[in-house]
């Protein structure tokens, strides 16, 4: 099986839409494993899966901020069906530990839908695409 289990620390941060921090969000976040809350700025533990993330931030006064995180392949599944065959692939999948979500989620406070997608480099920082 993969490294790294079915849990996943994640921590997010909200911004305001002229590019501030906002500190104090309520975020509630869900996949098909669980829903996890989180006050932002802040980090907590989700559980991997396939699916995206689903995020929602909310704070009196302001506009929401909403984002689908999407849910990556971790690269040492291959090393993994090399090693061990289809087998433990299909209970790393299965289990969600073939998966991961960027570690740092950024939302922007406002009415718009967000996707976030993992950057293809060294960083594991999130990209924003309205």
């Amino acid at each position: 099986m993969t490294a790294g289990g079915t849990l996943q620390p994640v921590s997010v941060q909200t911004f305001a839409p002229d590019g501030s921090e906002v500190e104090d969000v309520r975020c509630e976040m869900s996949n098909d494993e669980g829903t996890w809350f989180v006050m932002a700025p802040g980090s907590t533990i989700v559980r991997r899966s396939n699916k995206d993330l689903q995020v929602s931030c909310k704070k009196a006064g302001m506009d929401a901020g909403f984002a689908a995180v999407a849910s990556s392949t971790k690269a040492n599944i291959w090393g993994n069906m090399l090693a061990g065959g289809g087998v433990g692939v299909m209970i790393d999948h299965n289990n969600g530990s073939a998966y991961e979500y960027p570690g740092l989620i950024k939302i922007s406070m406002e009415r718009a839908s967000q996707h976030i997608e993992e950057k293809q480099s060294s960083q594991a920082e999130s990209s924003i695409q309205q």
